[in-house]
């Protein structure tokens, strides 16, 4: 289905006044704005907005101006594409902030089997009591870590799965 850019128009009517002839009586105009709501169901077409897409269905009544499909299909891979080096640029962050977080946990662990801050627990019961309940915590910090970074690699996965499933649209 062809794409327009919302310009100025504020609701569908107003778009429908754009796309359709100028003399397409007003059972034609509805039905053009009932096609377009269909074909548009996630969005509010009552509260359109400069830059918006919305996908127009093929109209009997459409002005003979469609688009250059060859310039669309050309834009919405380009856009696509630019979604999947973001992606993977997503990945990528994720995968460095893991790292890096097991990396200080790492580091915190080392820091506690220190002699010297055992000694010190040793001294003071409420820091024993700290040192003795940090491997927990740590523990936990991690798992936390590695449940959040499998999350959101999850969810990118999905995101490339829908990607794959639009790219055939066009």
């Amino acid at each position: 289905m062809p794409i327009v850019v919302v310009e100025q128009e504020k609701t569908v009517a107003a778009l429908v006044s754009r796309l359709v002839k100028a003399r397409t009586p007003k059972a034609g105009k509805e039905q053009a704005a009932q096609a377009i709501r269909e074909a548009n169901s996630g969005l509010d077409l009552d509260r359109l907005r400069p830059g918006m897409i919305v996908v127009v269905p093929r109209l009997d009544e459409a002005r003979d101006h469609d688009p250059d499909p060859d310039l669309v299909d050309a834009a919405l891979y380009g856009l696509i594409e630019q979604v999947r080096r973001e992606l993977d640029a997503l990945v990528l962050a994720a995968q460095s902030a893991e790292t890096d977080a097991k990396a200080e946990l790492a580091a915190m662990r080392e820091v506690i089997g220190d002699e010297a801050v055992q000694t010190a627990a040793q001294q003071d019961d409420t820091l024993q009591g700290y040192v003795d309940g940090l491997p927990a915590a740590l523990d936990q910090e991690e798992q936390t870590v590695n449940e959040v970074t499998a999350s959101l690699i999850n969810g990118i996965e999905q995101w490339y799965t829908d990607l794959d499933d639009l790219s055939p649209q066009w």
